[in-house]
C-alpha cells in the first residue's frame, strides 16, 4: 500500500475505535455492565440491588441486572419463605408483615431465574415500623392517678404513652414504659380533672404514630355534704300540723344532704312527715326501712342506698339504720338516727341499748365502713355518771361538736330551756357522732336567739344541728403501683419509616 493510502486507513481505524470507546463508556457503568456490550454479546451477568422503600405493611424493592426473569422472596427464613414471586421486571411491591419476626425483621432475596436454573441473587433484611395501637381503655380511675390498657402492636418491643389535658394537642415530653407491657399506671394526675390518653408503638425500626385519644377523668379526693339531726316531737308536744311545714322548711333552706328525725310519727303522723320534708332544693327521699318514729331522709342526687332497716334496742326504743354510697367518691357509709330512752335515773338503761346499737352495727358493718351516729341520745356530759359518751368513745366514735373546725351556736343546750330562755351552758343531749373515716370542717345549731331569748315561732322542744362531713375516697382506690417510666421527646419522626440492613 502507498504512503498516502495507507495513512488514510490508519486514521479511519483510529477513528472507529475512538468512537466505539466512546460509546462503550457513555452505556457501561462503574462495573462494566451496559446495553452495547449486552448486545455485543461481551458483558457478564450481573444483579446489583437500587433501592428498598420499608412502608409500614410492605417493602419495595428495584434493582438493575441482565436476566430475563427475578424470584423475589420475603420471609424469616429465606429457605422456607412466606412471600414468592416471579417478574420480568426489575421491582416488585410485596406486602410484609405475614413475613417478618415478631420484631418486625424481613429477610428478601432478589435472585435471577434462567432455564429454572438459580443465577446471580442478593439478600437483605428490612425491620418494619410497628403498627399503631387501638385506642386505650380505662381499667380503673382514683383522684391522682389512673391505669390503662391496651392491645399489643405489631413488633412493638415498649410504648409512648402521652397524657395531656388536649384533645387535639400533645405535649412536649411523653412517657416511655422501662418496662414493656400493654398498660400504664400514674398517680400524677390531679382530682376531678379531665385527661386525654395517647399511645404509640416504639419498634426496633422506630416509633409509629399516635393512636386515637381516650378520654380519662379523675374522680374528686373528698365529698362533703351536711348530715342533720333533729328532735320534732311531732305527737309529744301540740300542733304538729301547724310546725311541720315550718320545720320542713328550716331543713330545706339549711339545704341539708342528710336528714335524721327522732319522735317524728308512727302509723298516724309518719305519712305527714315524710311527705313534708321530702323535696326541697336537695330533693330529699325517705330511706327505705324507717319508722318507729325515727326516718332518714336523703338527696338521691348525692347518694345511693344500699340497704337499711331497723333495730331493736330494748324498753321500748328503736334505731333506723341506712347504708349509702357516696356518688362522688364511691364509697359506701352508714347513718343512724336514733333515740334513746329519756329520764334522768336511765342511765343504765340507755348504756344498755347503746351496746345493743352497737352490736347490731357490727353485724351490718363487717367491712369497718364509716359512720355517723346521729339523734337524741338523752346524755351528755353534763350529766352526772353518763354511760352512754364512754360507750361511744370507746369504740372511737367523736362528736362532732368537739372536734370542728368552726361551729355556731355550740354553747347552746340543745335539749333544754327555761321558757323562752334559752341554757347557754355548752351542754347537749343531741349530737352527730362520727367514725374516725370523716373530716368535720362545721358544726351548727339552729338557734333563733336575741340574746338568750328564742324569738320567732316555735318549732320544737329541740333545736335542729347540723355537721358538715368530709369523707375521702377509699385509701384502697389510690394507684399504688405507678408505671417505671423515661421521659422522651413526643416528635420523633425523623428519617424513614423503617431500617435497612
Amino acid at each position: 500500500m502507498s504512503g498516502l493510502p495507507r495513512f488514510l486507513a490508519l486514521v479511519g481505524a483510529g477513528l472507529a475505535l475512538t468512537v466505539t470507546a466512546g460509546v462503550l463508556a457513555a452505556t457501561t457503568d462503574s462495573e462494566g455492565n451496559g446495553p452495547v456490550l449486552a448486545f455485543a454479546g461481551i458483558e457478564t451477568p450481573y444483579l446489583k440491588l437500587v433501592s428498598v422503600d420499608v412502608e409500614p405493611r410492605q417493602v419495595s424493592l428495584a434493582w438493575a441486572g441482565n436476566g430475563e426473569q427475578y424470584r423475589v422472596s420475603l420471609g424469616d427464613d429465606l429457605a422456607r419463605p412466606d412471600r414468592t414471586i416471579v417478574t420480568t421486571e426489575p421491582h416488585v411491591i410485596l406486602p410484609a408483615p405475614d413475613a417478618a419476626d415478631p420484631q418486625g425483621k424481613v429477610n428478601y432475596r432478589v435472585e435471577e431465574v434462567t432455564d429454572d436454573a438459580r443465577g446471580l441473587a442478593l439478600e437483605g433484611t428490612v425491620t418494619l415500623l410497628p403498627s399503631v395501637p387501638r385506642k386505650p381503655r380505662v381499667r380503673r380511675t382514683a383522684p391522682e392517678g389512673a391505669v390503662v390498657r391496651w392491645k399489643p402492636a405489631d413488633y412493638a418491643t415498649t410504648y409512648d404513652v402521652a397524657v395531656s389535658r388536649s384533645r387535639k394537642k400533645l405535649p412536649s415530653k411523653v412517657k416511655r414504659l422501662a418496662r414493656g407491657g400493654t398498660a400504664f399506671a400514674t398517680d400524677a394526675l390531679e382530682p376531678e380533672t379531665t385527661y386525654w390518653v395517647r399511645v404509640r408503638a416504639v419498634g426496633e425500626a422506630g416509633v409509629s404514630d399516635f393512636g386515637p385519644a381516650t378520654k380519662v377523668i379523675t374522680p374528686p379526693d373528698t365529698s362533703e355534704f351536711t348530715v342533720g339531726s333533729w328532735n320534732i316531737c311531732s305527737e309529744a308536744c301540740p300542733d304538729y300540723g301547724g310546725r311541720v311545714g315550718g320545720q320542713a322548711s328550716q331543713v330545706h333552706a339549711a339545704e341539708i344532704d342528710i336528714m335524721t328525725l327522732q319522735e317524728a310519727g308512727g302509723e298516724r303522723v309518719g305519712p305527714t312527715t315524710r311527705a313534708a320534708f321530702s323535696g326541697g332544693p336537695r330533693g330529699l327521699v325517705p330511706a327505705d326501712g324507717g319508722g318507729n318514729s325515727r326516718y332518714i331522709l336523703y338527696s338521691a342526687d348525692k347518694f345511693e342506698q344500699l340497704g337499711g332497716g331497723r333495730w331493736s334496742l330494748g324498753h321500748g326504743r328503736w334505731a333506723t339504720w341506712a347504708r349509702f354510697e357516696d356518688l362522688k367518691t364511691e364509697r359506701p357509709f352508714i347513718v343512724v338516727s336514733v333515740h334513746l330512752l329519756s329520764g334522768h335515773g336511765k342511765t343504765g338503761e340507755r348504756a344498755s341499748e347503746m351496746r345493743s346499737l352497737m352490736g347490731s352495727l357490727a353485724s351490718v358493718n363487717p367491712d369497718g365502713d364509716p359512720v355517723v351516729l346521729a339523734g337524741d341520745f338523752n346524755s351528755g356530759t353534763h350529766r352526772s355518771g353518763d354511760t352512754v359518751g364512754p360507750v361511744v368513745r370507746s369504740a372511737q366514735f367523736r362528736d362532732t361538736v368537739e372536734i370542728a373546725e368552726e361551729t355556731e351556736n355550740a354553747q347552746v343546750n340543745t335539749g333544754s330551756r327555761r321558757g323562752d330562755t334559752a341554757i347557754m351552758s355548752a351542754d347537749h343531749v343531741d349530737h352527730i357522732y362520727v367514725s374516725p373515716d370523716w373530716e368535720v370542717p362545721a358544726w351548727k345549731q339552729w338557734a333563733s336567739l336575741s340574746g338568750t331569748t328564742y324569738v320567732g315561732t316555735w318549732l320544737s322542744d329541740h333545736n335542729m344541728i347540723g355537721a358538715t362531713l368530709g369523707l375521702e375516697r377509699d385509701p384502697e382506690d389510690a394507684v399504688e403501683r405507678p408505671s417505671q417510666v423515661v421521659r422522651v421527646p413526643a416528635d420523633l419522626h425523623e428519617g424513614s419509616p423503617g431500617t435497612v440492613n
